[in-house]
């Protein structure tokens, strides 16, 4: 059995620069991939083997070292199933893939609820254009968030908006779990910051939230700051 497959969804075209330019038909999302992540994901399409990946990528690179060329392999898998451009099949065995443990915590029934409700709200803003769904959150926020949420405060909101998500069965990724976290600390008075923004090699995108300046993250996420460029904060 391969370690992953590609979704129906995904839809790919060679660029001119050996990069290669992806749509995902589920999300609506465009991506870019750049030499080093194309070999990556061709490789994975065409076998659905993660030590071929890497073995593809180290004969493209041979100067490289090898650990490097594992952890680059790795943070790349990691996105691209985050994206839904990949989904694993089973637990993929010679190079860790550190995709996002789901936490269990103990969360109380109105917590709850307002974590679901939280939840669908932010699954349905991310259906409209962005500009307007950046419009909404500010609004909401100069509304109803009294204070910027402290690290501790958004950590509590981001663990519950995980453990929600387990049971949730529609796709949430990046921009769900932030979004939906803002929105639970707007409904609490506290301000949590909306970023957004990128990697550069392979390029990447992704979403998070920060209060203070601080990235909110549980321990197991891939760390925010040693990865991804911030664009915007709302």
């Amino acid at each position: 059995m391969p370690d992953f497959v590609v979704p129906s969804t995904v839809h790919v075209n060679l660029g001119e620069r050996g990069d290669m330019v992806v749509l995902n038909t589920h999300t609506g999302q465009w991506h870019l991939l750049n030499e080093t992540g194309r070999v990556v994901f061709e490789e994975l399409r065409r076998t659905g083997d993660l030590g071929l990946a890497v073995l593809a990528l180290q004969a493209r690179f041979p100067s490289v070292d090898t650990n490097a060329l594992r952890t680059d392999v790795d943070r790349l898998v990691t996105d691209l199933v985050e994206r839904d451009l990949l989904r694993l099949t089973r637990r993929a065995g010679g190079v860790p893939v550190a995709l996002p443990e789901r936490r269990s915590v103990p969360v109380s029934v109105r917590s709850r609820a307002l974590t679901l409700l939280c939840l669908l709200a932010a699954v349905l803003l991310l259906r409209l254009p962005l500009r307007v769904s950046i419009s909404l959150v500010l609004w909401l926020k100069r509304r109803l968030a009294r204070r910027a949420a402290t690290l501790s405060e958004g950590l509590a909101a981001l663990q519950a908006v995980h453990a929600m998500s387990r049971w949730f069965p529609g796709r949430v990724a990046c921009m769900e779990l932030s979004l939906t976290t803002v929105l639970i600390s707007a409904t609490q008075g506290r301000g949590l910051d909306w970023c957004f923004g990128h990697s550069s090699d392979p390029l990447t995108f992704h979403s998070w939230v920060e209060t203070g300046g601080g990235v909110v993250q549980l321990s197991d996420d891939e760390p925010v700051s040693a990865t991804y460029r911030r664009v915007l904060a709302v």
